[in-house]
């Protein structure tokens, strides 16, 4: 993109600074998945039926019961993340993978033993994706009256790619509970929360959680969450109510699988290895961080460099590595030439030294041209150290801050 020649018409410069809170609390109203119980089969007590539907997702499950064992079957399917599972959202999920996954259909066993006043569960799912290695997602989980551990593990046909943690324990009023889900790449997510009933058909709960990752650059976050959502026919609620132990029992083992699954889901999209580039939670930062590190190279060699800032299919940006050009332009390429499954939403630029032959602080008349034709938005590096940003919709320019020079 060229420099231009100068000019005395003034930019008026407005200046928009976003700062967020390291907490950040949300109040979310929701409804809990449907479930649905069969009674059981007239001569065969022993069997028991269960139905969870949520949106375009659902799960079964059948269970044959004995006194002292339980042998579990269950599979579904549905798009994105479980909805039967605890509520990880896509920003969790971009702590460990790049891509969300849709299609998702899963299949498992569990077996359930109950020695001791005890109920352990150990069980397997194998989860399918469109366009991602499967995945095989192993549990196992003892619950006594009062407390409960599970302990899962997530493997890809390249090794494997997370474990998780959970406790709960029943207190007076309400139930406490924590989740921790960590992959070999030093991403993890830890969840703290508290829920209570209201009634048979509501809940409320409070919930704190935090996240970290290394290729989810400003990813570490915290938050707080407080929700009020429905319990039709909840299995650790209305079902595990009704004074039937079996039913209690294939409620108890349809969570723990559902579980897996989700975190199955959020933990590894099955293709992490193949994707090493740094993510960002907003386009301002992807900018930043790429025109900040070549903007000194720019510089000191008197040349501009430019790329494409894009959009990742988690909703994240990253930025493309700087190509190089000669004293006043440089050649980006086509918009299309970024990673599949990626979007383009902005070009970056740099205008190399100072040379007062040409207008190095503002944009050109082509570069805005160029934005405006390919639609997307455009970052200005310059001599003098500050990041320009035109928003082409409204063709606004603002500095936005100082990069190093």
């Amino acid at each position: 993109m060229p420099r231009a020649l100068p000019t005395s018409l003034p930019f008026s410069l407005l200046f928009l600074w976003l700062a967020f809170l390291p907490a950040v609390a949300e109040t979310v109203e929701s409804t809990s998945p449907l479930w649905m119980q069969v009674s059981p089969i007239s001569g065969a007590d022993e069997f028991r039926t269960l139905a969870g539907f949520a949106g375009d997702e659902q799960m079964f499950v059948g269970s044959i019961n004995q006194p002292s064992f339980s042998a579990s079957g269950f599979w579904g399917s549905g798009e994105g993340l479980s909805s039967f599972a605890d509520a990880y959202s896509s920003r969790d999920a971009s702590l460990f993978h790049p891509i969300g996954n849709s299609g998702v259909s899963f299949s498992g066993a569990a077996f359930d033993l109950y020695p001791f006043g005890l109920h352990w569960t150990a069980g397997g799912s194998l989860i399918e994706a469109d366009d991602t290695p499967d995945r095989t997602s192993w549990f196992l989980g003892v619950r006594s009256g009062q407390a409960g551990a599970q302990v899962f593990q997530v493997d890809r046909p390249d090794g494997v790619a997370a474990h998780a943690l959970a406790l709960n324990l029943n207190l007076p009023l309400g139930q406490l509970h924590a989740t921790h889900v960590t992959a070999p790449d030093h991403a993890g997510l830890s969840i703290i929360g508290w829920q209570m009933g209201l009634g048979s058909l509501a809940q409320l709960a409070v919930q704190f959680r935090q996240g970290e990752s290394t290729r989810y650059v400003d990813g570490a976050y915290q938050r707080w969450m407080v929700s009020l959502s429905g319990r039709f026919g909840h299995p650790g609620g209305m079902l595990a109510d009704q004074g039937d132990e079996d039913q209690a029992r294939i409620a108890h083992t349809a969570l723990l699988a559902a579980a897996a699954v989700g975190i199955a889901l959020v933990a590894s999209s099955g293709s992490d290895s193949t994707d090493s580039r740094l993510r960002y939670s907003t386009q301002h930062d992807a900018a930043y961080n790429v025109v900040n590190g070549i903007n000194p190279t720019s510089v000191a060699q008197n040349l501009e460099y430019g790329g494409w800032v894009y959009r990742n299919a988690d909703s994240t940006f990253s930025a493309a590595e700087p190509k190089k050009g000669t004293v006043d332009k440089v050649n980006l390429g086509s918009p299309l030439n970024v990673p599949s499954g990626t979007t383009t939403t902005a070009s970056y630029h740099t205008h190399a030294a100072f040379d007062p032959i040409y207008d190095s602080e503002h944009f050109s008349i082509m570069d805005l041209a160029m934005n405006n034709t390919w639609g997307v938005d455009g970052y200005l590096g310059t001599p003098a150290g500050y990041l320009k940003y035109h928003h082409y919709v409204t063709g606004i320019i603002t500095t936005i801050g100082t990069i190093a020079n």
